[in-house]
């Protein structure tokens, strides 16, 4: 099967519930109490991303979505506030495809890095990320922000979580360079 990754359209909102559904079932109830569960992507969340060009989606063949991912601006950065690959879909690379397309966004926009918030222990999460170049933010050097996601996702019943960035490429050869 091929897939593909694209900017959302309407049509492909109302397919979103039911990933994000399917994703946090494979997670622990210790990881993912209760409390977060009812705290899923609200449709009104959906559509505001998708106007404003922060949805993205992988779909099948027949353009039916399989995984999204939805991006906020958080201390003026593109952060991820979700990524989420239906099961009967995953380790296929969809989700690396995904970060690879909102880097390359993130980069055409003219940011210079994406963040994240995690678990760190879950190696469909921290690892995962690690893997895809990024790298965990000290809390000293958090935005107010990051910080603040970080605060309400412990107030969900959330352990284990870190915040990470990854520069996306301008940002990379300008540290490699060492040009602005």
């Amino acid at each position: 099967m091929s897939y593909s990754v694209k900017p959302a359209a309407q049509r492909h909102l109302t397919a979103l519930p039911n990933i994000e559904r399917a994703a946090t079932s494979i997670y622990a109830p210790e990881d993912l109490p209760h409390e977060a569960l009812i705290e899923m992507v609200s449709s009104d969340q959906f559509e505001e991303a998708q106007r404003n060009d922060r949805l993205w989606v992988a779909t099948d063949e027949q353009d039916r979505p399989v995984g999204f991912l939805i991006a906020d601006l958080v201390d003026a950065t593109l952060h991820i506030r979700e990524m989420d690959v239906h099961p009967d879909h995953a380790r296929r690379g969809l989700g690396a495809t995904l970060l690879r397309h909102v880097l390359l966004e993130a980069e055409h926009a003219g940011h210079t890095s994406v963040t994240l918030t995690t678990f760190s222990h879950v190696p469909w999460n921290g690892p995962f990320y690690r893997s895809n170049g990024f790298t965990e933010i000290d809390a000293a050097q958090l935005g107010p922000g990051l910080a603040d996601r970080l605060s309400q996702e412990r107030g969900r019943g959330l352990r284990n979580r870190v915040a990470m960035r990854r520069l996306v490429r301008r940002a990379e050869r300008a540290k490699h360079w060492g040009d602005a």
